[in-house]
């Protein structure tokens, strides 16, 4: 016969599996989220707060719940409920539908493991607390088997708090783990003492920029860019270690920032010799707060030139053009609505398979046509002319490589879905460009328009005021506007009554899915349809 002991001791080794299998898996879709959140702990802490009732609402609170009844009335028949409650939180579980696909790089693994490892230390010692009152030198088996159960259950709880401790914890051995790259790719950089180096920042507009110069500049020059959005300093590290050879004569480096002092950590890395500046805008208010900090934090890259550097500058954006009486250095200016500056397009021309417009220089004048769509895009196009003109390039060789620049992925790419074409700007959406975009879609001749949009964010305290004005220029100009996620509706919402858009010329869908699924149903040939930004799972 068995005795119960060893009973026990089953049961507290089955609920302890149990509740492991179940961290195991949920924290998944948890370092999946911190990795969305570019594993900052205050990052992960506000999506986290955004989503407090559904991450501590469940099963696992039944479990605490249950855990506690136990504790108070402690009697045989509980033992058994934990394992299958364990069970049936496993089974009901279900990680959520996400857009973007977690990689599981060397650092997500590291913090996967720095979260599931204490978790599964504490867990593992209240399975231990289960089975040693099952012995009979310990008379108090009830009470003492209820409290491990307790502790388990509320382990389960608190699991995202798991990930938030174990982001926090890291960072400072992460950091102190990429500084040692960092340095050896400045090193390498100040080894080369030929290489022209370039610096590309701007509130938008930077991948685009840093695209278009890439292209120009490979027609007279052998050029080393940045891929994709590497625009941090694992980024850029990362480009300079594994892709920078000798025999490089350029390297365009883009420089992305969230809070003041990113752009002169960048650049002591790249120590540019030119900087293009793109534009100033209200993006990332959350953490920059104004618009005077997203300024000077831009102008770092200016600040970082040597004396004998050059300022590649957008004189049409009212604060460069200001900010830039005060540069000690060099300034080209380009543009497209003043007379005084030093490249400029005029008779500009739009079609559905692109631009063509004329290019003034300092040096002449030359026709110009691009695959590229939006006026934003023109800016783009001047920034690398100044450059490649300085470089030493014709104006020829300029205008053949920007025929030649392909569009940028999910930046307003147009692409023929069987009858109708959708317009890709599902990339980073921003109050400027976001506009630009709904005028590329008005301008498309025939057909019926349709905006997907789920708004803008991290644009602080002027963010729902941006997207409302946003909501109302479209609404303006498209013939339906279905608008992704309800947590972001609101201000879109009232944007589009403010325009007098009636309910049935606009929807609400739940998500991304479901907006495709009414789009299908929509569509007719020869319509038009914009995505305009994508949102990462952690803002939806």
């Amino acid at each position: 016969m068995i005795e119960l002991s060893w009973i026990l001791t089953g049961v507290a080794c089955l609920t302890l599996v149990l509740w492991l299998v179940y961290f195991a898996r949920r924290l998944v879709y948890l370092v999946h989220m911190a990795q969305q959140t570019s594993y900052r702990p205050e990052r992960y802490w506000r999506w986290l707060k955004g989503r407090l009732r559904q991450e501590f609402v469940g099963g696992a609170l039944l479990a605490v719940l249950l855990a506690a009844a136990f504790l108070l009335c402690p009697t045989w028949p509980f033992v058994w409920v934990h394992p299958l409650l364990a069970l049936l939180v496993n089974i009901l579980w279900r990680r959520p539908a996400v857009k973007k696909a977690l990689v599981w790089t060397a650092r997500t693994k590291r913090l996967y493991a720095a979260a599931l490892v204490p978790w599964g230390i504490m867990a593992l010692a209240a399975g231990v607390m289960c089975a040693l009152p099952c012995y009979p030198a310990w008379p108090q088996w009830r009470l003492w088997t209820s409290v491990a159960y307790m502790i388990m259950a509320l382990l389960a709880w608190l699991l995202p708090l798991a990930m938030l401790l174990a982001t926090a914890y890291r960072q400072p051995f992460e950091n102190a783990r990429n500084q040692r790259f960092v340095d050896d790719a400045a090193r390498m950089l100040r080894e080369m003492p030929r290489l022209t180096r370039i610096g590309i920042t701007g509130s938008y507009g930077k991948t685009s920029s840093k695209v278009v110069l890439g292209r120009v500049l490979s027609e007279g020059k052998h050029t080393l860019v940045t891929p994709d959005s590497y625009n941090t300093p694992m980024g850029i590290t990362l480009t300079v270690r594994n892709r920078l050879k000798p025999i490089h004569q350029v390297f365009v480096a883009e420089m992305g920032a969230r809070q003041k002092g990113d752009i002169k950590e960048l650049c002591d890395i790249v120590q540019p010799q030119i900087a293009i500046v793109t534009a100033i805008g209200p993006q990332h208010l959350e953490t920059f707060k104004n618009i005077e900090t997203v300024a000077a934090t831009k102008f770092e890259l200016v600040d970082s030139l040597p004396p004998d550097g050059v300022a590649v500058l957008n004189f049409d954006d009212k604060i460069i053009a200001e900010k830039a009486q005060t540069v000690p250095v060099k300034v080209l200016s380009y543009g497209l609505e003043r007379d005084d500056v030093d490249y400029a397009a005029r008779d500009i021309r739009f079609t559905p398979q692109g631009m063509s417009f004329t290019l003034c220089t300092p040096q002449g004048q030359v026709p110009m046509h691009t695959r590229l769509l939006g006026r934003h895009n023109i800016y783009n196009i001047l920034a690398a002319a100044a450059v490649a003109d300085m470089q030493g390039l014709t104006l020829s060789q300029i205008a053949r490589a920007v025929a030649q620049v392909p569009p940028v992925e999910h930046r307003l790419v147009a692409k023929n879905a069987g009858g109708f074409t959708i317009i890709d700007d599902a990339f980073n959406s921003n109050p400027s460009g976001s506009k630009a975009a709904v005028d590329v879609l008005a301008a498309m001749p025939g057909g019926r328009k349709l905006i997907i949009t789920p708004g803008m964010v991290e644009l602080g305290d002027e963010q729902f005021r941006l997207n409302r004005e946003f909501a109302a220029y479209a609404a303006a100009r498209v013939d339906f506007v279905v608008i992704v996620g309800q947590k972001q509706s609101e201000p879109l919402l009232a944007g589009l009554q403010d325009a007098g858009l009636p309910p049935e010329r606009y929807l609400v869908a739940a998500n991304l899915a479901e907006a495709t699924a009414f789009m299908r149903g929509w569509v007719r040939p020869g319509d038009y349809v914009l995505f305009e930004n994508d949102l990462p799972d952690s803002y939806l």
